[in-house]
């Protein structure tokens, strides 16, 4: 069995985000670091700019450990044997209306990180990963639906999560080429 190093908490990444002065939240970083890796030209993106901006060089050091931290627990959980990789978003403890932000946000951040490790074409991808990036695409739209009962909000919230844990894989599986997932 692999030891894959485990995903840091949503809220230590809010945190560290918010004292570094750092615009982006941890839902959207994680997206961003998730996009950039199964983009087949990720390896080559300086995914720190697009998290951080003009201070990619100079970041706190707790702040550059949580960054490669992220990376790497994702990194072994896509091209893990496990099929465990998750998004980071936030919790139960957080508001509906904050999981739904976050899981868009997430979407927003993912799509962004494929456009730049090369994906230029997001809507004409074809196959399933062309599907889950349409797909990804649409929930990085989403919105709170007053319509329906807070229950269902989060048994649907539930399913999207669990969509986008199979998605992604397949994203990555189908996008990258076999040598870089070992």
């Amino acid at each position: 069995m692999e030891n894959t190093p485990d995903l840091p908490a949503y809220d230590d990444a809010v945190r560290l985000l918010h004292e570094a002065g750092v615009p982006t939240g941890a839902a959207e970083v994680h997206g961003i670091i998730t996009g950039v890796l199964c983009a087949p030209e990720g390896a080559r993106v300086a995914w720190e700019g697009l998290v951080l901006g003009r201070d990619a060089a100079n970041p706190p050091t707790a702040l550059s450990q949580l960054l490669v931290a992220l990376h790497r627990s994702t990194h072994a959980r896509l091209s893990g044997m496990e099929c465990d990789f998750a998004p980071l978003l936030p919790g139960d403890e957080h508001s509906l209306a904050e999981q739904i932000e976050g899981l868009s946000d997430w979407c927003r951040g993912y799509l962004l990180g494929l456009y730049a490790g090369g994906v230029n074409e997001l809507q004409a991808q074809t196959g399933d990963a062309g599907e889950v990036i349409r797909d990804i695409t649409r929930l990085s739209e989403a919105d709170l639906d007053t319509s329906m009962a807070d229950e269902e909000e989060a048994r649907a919230l539930v399913e999207i999560v669990e969509y986008l844990r199979v998605g992604v894989q397949l994203v990555f599986e189908e996008l990258q080429p076999p040598a870089s997932k070992h």
